[in-house]
């Protein structure tokens, strides 16, 4: 390359700058200053609250986004609405994560068959396929679930042009248990489940407090059903599955028992309430074909007579029991008559009316069946106009063929998807925080939807787009009742929702109960404290049951596959976002990913090693994972996670891990009986098994790090009893044991209890720290490497003496007042502050990790690379914390900036501040109400009251003397 000259780089500038100089003078200032004059009703550095619904899973809860400088940056659950009840789970905290994904299609694409595709306006879009809506042809739409609004347009559109063909697809349709209620009591709906009005939870493989229909729904209830309310009895929950999930980790009994078997377990139970006459209601009738079904099936492995004895005794005698059924992958014979037994079980007992609420059925009940949905892609022709809108059956029903059939597709979404990629029109649409919209997650809650920020990309929300391919081909949409057509679908919408407050166009009030509706994210009626009931089961004499195959498979490589839903993917949908595929699984505190879980004995045999390369295969399909061996499923089972596996959908989610639904096939996938071989592959995947390294041991090892308190001991304790903690106050501290002065607080000492008992182990409030605080993503070879950046980790540690009981540590930042990590600093980077946090200070910090080997809870995380957030993951940074840099250290702050902003708003309004007022995200964002801040300063304050007097509280390694700010209480076993 030749050289250049002084001379020639000073005019190549010059001349840059004589270009730019003489550029539009108006172009330039509107790109660089936005709002010159700012509007006067914003505020530049003013949090807004917006309250919508999520969409990230059928479940439907109520979301506040906060808005500022016109992005959002934080989700948090809505404590008005009736689902969720202001807590949230990791899936709706990643919500953000979706509208800034950098893999969002940002504009139209037209792809020809075997070309790549090509860019193209709206204009030109609407025209061509408006043109071949024009020319003939059918049309079909299938999309995800939707209620409300949306859904009507989609209908409307299908009948503007002659089709009634509309399908909502889920890869979770909950068949069996439709079928089952359809069965005994003439509704074919999942009906909604009162778990806090319980005092027994018999679950089936229900899997309720992870994905099973609403599980943030089913966190708080069973948090409240569950917690010690004082005297000597508590409410229980068992659980009777082939894996040990994180639900059948919180259960007080677990039975390990083979897939399929959960049906004759609910049938000997059932059995034995007949004959022992503990049935509330008479069911007689079904009793010949109970009988047959439990003598044919013979001893359930694992299971013996006493057992069945008490957990027919328990849930009998129960005051309000509910048993749930429905592992959500299975469909089947077998499924169904889990579910039935399930049924039966309730109305033994008097449930149905009670826990079991028919009345408020389940958005989930309009989800297509199987048969349906066969018949549906069995049914797409060439002559076929196919829009596909926000769903993925291409991933999870291996549909690609049968979507390829139609003439024309036009996928409707955010990303490009497995079944994106079949379609020859790629419109993109609005991301649910970015569009009008409504969700009906139960018949009597209507949530609402609203824009929370303007769109990021050139595109528009679906029902839009529906309406403008009706009157582009001269067949525009009014909504029934409103004569003239719809405008836009805001306006739609907004029609449906006066006519819901019951007022008619124009009509007196209509903009203040919008407004009230806007404010509140929704609509919703009171539960009945008496819920609705369904008739008494009829044809019960007619009752027939599959006989069970009990015969253990007969070559050594066959295994019966049982997959499972993830925690943080669901159904894969949401795998393209970092922190869910960094958030760990709570049992095995894996990230990235899935793998194969195998007993030892069955690993043995196979000559199969942890972390070996396996091929698991069924009639269906194939799959590799790493194998995990372990005793948590029982021995003939392979377990595997669904929701990874991509080869589409993104960059991060793309070829990280195995697609699982490649082994269910269509229509039997899922069967509680899928035959499956499995054989070792390699030797030399171990790498694959992304372990976070500050995953602890299992074993405590006797440290006394999670502790129970057995329930007979803690209903004999007084008031005010137990352990005499040393507190993080100047009362701490003793002359002549303590090597440091006495801390004097004038102000303000902020401190933190945890509630074992009821934490569950979801890690929403992991999830929401990375959120809240910025946490780096760094990838799976990092977390590999052990240099994850949770600042909270949810560690599972078994019960000692229980190899299938868990608790889980909610482990961040004690702020101790005598903290290790403080006088080992050289630079000062570790300090403690005024009101008693214990302070990270970035710019001092010269990365020398002393203090992260002095800590002795392991809660510091050093930054080993720089991160790169891909754009524009940066606009859902939090402008009031920190970005970090390589060669700093970082941890929990207990969210300092939340409590300035609330000494500033204290200040302002000249008042102290409020006991509650402050709830860093890890609080708020808790389904299960396991975090209680405050300030210890404050006599009345519960976080004084807990710490204080709480029987069941203790101090993590209180035998350090570190004189921590983070008390915990114990979890309750439950031995009366």
């Amino acid at each position: 390359m030749p050289k250049i000259s002084r001379r020639t780089f000073l005019w190549f500038t010059g001349g840059s700058s004589i270009a730019l100089a003489t550029n539009e003078p108006r172009k330039l200032v509107n790109k660089l200053i936005p709002k010159v004059i700012p509007p006067e009703d914003i505020r530049p550095g003013a949090w807004e609250l917006f309250a919508t619904t999520c969409r990230e899973c059928p479940a439907g809860c109520g979301m506040h986004l906060w808005h500022r400088d016109g992005r959002v940056t934080k989700a948090e659950g809505n404590p008005a609405h009736p689902v969720n009840r202001g807590g949230l789970c990791p899936r709706g905290q990643s919500s953000l994560q979706g509208l800034y994904d950098p893999d969002r299609v940002q504009q139209v694409l037209y792809r020809v068959k075997g070309e790549y595709p090509q860019k193209h306006t709206w204009e030109q879009a609407l025209t061509a396929i408006a043109a071949r809506l024009t020319a003939g042809g059918r049309v079909a739409v299938l999309s995800s679930l939707q209620t409300g609004a949306l859904a009507e347009v989609v209908k409307a559109f299908a009948a503007a042009f002659g089709s009634d063909r509309v399908l909502f697809y889920e890869a979770f349709n909950y068949e069996p248990l439709r079928a089952a209620h359809q069965q005994l009591f003439s509704q074919p709906v999942i009906p909604a489940y009162h778990l806090d009005r319980s005092d027994f939870i018999l679950s089936f493989a229900a899997d309720f407090l992870e994905t099973w229909i609403s599980p943030v729904s089913f966190a708080a209830q069973f948090a409240e059903m569950h917690a010690y309310q004082g005297g000597s009895t508590m409410n229980r929950m068992a659980y009777v599955g082939p894996r040990l999930s994180m639900t059948a980790a919180n259960a007080d009994t677990f039975l390990q028992v083979p897939p399929g078997h959960e049906r004759v377990v609910a049938a000997s139970i059932l059995k034995i309430m007949i004959e022992q006459g503990w049935q509330k209601n008479d069911l007689s009738s079904v009793h010949q074909a109970i009988d047959t079904l439990v003598a044919g099936a013979g001893p359930v492995p694992g299971v013996s007579r006493e057992m069945l004895v008490q957990l027919a005794r328990s849930f009998s005698s129960a005051r309000a029991a509910v048993a749930l059924a429905g592992p959500m992958a299975a469909t089947g014979p077998i499924a169904t008559e889990t579910a039935l037994c399930a049924g039966l079980l309730n109305f033994a007992v008097g449930s149905i009316g009670q826990t079991v609420d028919f009345s408020r059925p389940h958005a989930l009940t309009q989800t297509a069946p199987e048969a349906e949905q066969a018949r549906f892609f069995a049914s797409l022709g060439p002559s076929d106009l196919l829009f596909v809108h926000d769903t993925n059956p291409a991933y999870s029903r291996f549909q690609a063929a049968q979507l390829s059939r139609a003439g024309t597709v036009v996928y409707l979404g955010t990303l490009m998807d497995e079944t994106a990629q079949q379609a020859q029109w790629f419109l993109p649409v609005d991301s649910p925080l970015e569009s009008w919209g409504d969700y009906e997650p139960e018949a009597g809650v209507q949530g609402l939807m609203q824009p929370t920020m303007s769109r990021l990309y050139d595109t528009r929300a679906a029902g839009d787009v529906f309406l403008a391919l009706a009157r582009q081909a001269g067949r525009p949409l009014s909504r029934a009742g409103s004569g003239a057509p719809a405008a836009d679908f805001a306006g739609w919408l907004r029609q449906r929702w006066n006519g819901l407050a019951g007022i008619t166009a124009g009509g007196a009030g209509q903009d203040a109960a919008w407004t009230e509706a806007l404010r509140n994210g929704g609509v919703w009626k009171t539960a009945q404290q008496s819920p609705g009931g369904a008739s008494s089961p009829s044809g019960l004499g007619a009752l027939t049951f599959t006989p069970q195959a009990n015969r253990p498979p007969a070559a050594v490589d066959q295994v019966e596959l049982w997959p499972w839903p993830s925690i943080m993917t669901f159904d894969g949908r949401l795998a393209n976002r970092g922190w869910l595929q960094e958030a760990p699984d709570p049992i095995t505190f894996m990230a990235w990913g899935n793998w194969i879980d195998l007993h030892p004995r069955k690993a043995a045999a196979l000559d199969i090693e942890e972390g070996d390369l396996a091929e698991l295969s069924t009639a269906a399909g194939s799959l590799r994972a790493p194998v995990r061996i372990t005793d948590e499923v029982s021995e003939q089972v392979a377990a595997i996670a669904l929701g990874h596996g991509h080869q589409a959908l993104g960059e991060t989610a793309r070829g990280v891990g195995a697609n699982a639904f490649a082994l269910l096939g269509a229509p039997q996938g899922g069967s509680m009986f899928a035959a499956a071989r499995i054989r070792r592959v390699s030797a030399s995947a171990t790498e694959l098994l992304a372990l976070t390294r500050t995953a602890p041991s299992r074993e405590q090892l006797d440290r006394g790090i999670v502790q129970w308190m057995p329930l007979s001991k803690l209903a004999a304790v007084k008031p005010g009893e137990g352990d005499q903690l040393t507190l993080p106050l100047p009362e701490g501290y003793l002359l002549g044991r303590d090597m440091y002065p006495k801390r004097e607080y004038t102000k303000h000492r902020w401190a933190m209890v945890i509630d074992l008992q009821r934490c569950i182990g979801c890690g929403a409030c992991a999830v929401a720290c990375y959120a809240e605080n910025n946490v780096a993503v760094n990838g799976k070879d990092q977390v590999g490497r052990g240099r994850e950046m949770a600042w909270l980790r949810v560690a599972p540690y078994r019960k000692p003496g229980s190899a299938m009981r868990y608790s889980w540590l909610p482990l961040l930042c004690q702020h101790c007042d005598a903290a290790p990590c403080e006088p080992v600093c050289p630079v000062f980077a570790s300090v403690h502050n005024e009101e008693g946090l214990n302070a990270q200070i970035y710019n001092r910090c010269i990365g020398t990790r002393y203090c992260s080997n002095n800590c002795p809870y392991k809660v510091r995380r050093f930054n080993w690379v720089n991160v790169r957030w891909r754009k524009p993951l940066d606009l859902q940074l939090n402008p009031e914390v920190t970005v970090r840099t390589r060669g700093v250290m970082e941890k929990c702050t207990f969210c300092v900036q939340r409590i300035r902003q609330a000494e500033y708003r204290a200040v302002r309004e000249r008042r102290s501040i409020r006991d509650g007022e402050i709830q860093p995200a890890c609080a708020q964002s808790c389904p299960t109400r396991v975090y209680t801040f405050g300030d210890l300063l404050d006599p009345n304050a519960q976080v004084t009251r807990l710490t204080r007097s709480d029987p069941r509280r203790y101090h993590l390694l209180e035998e350090l003397n570190t004189k921590t700010a983070v008390t915990f209480l114990r979890r309750v076993e439950i031995d009366t």
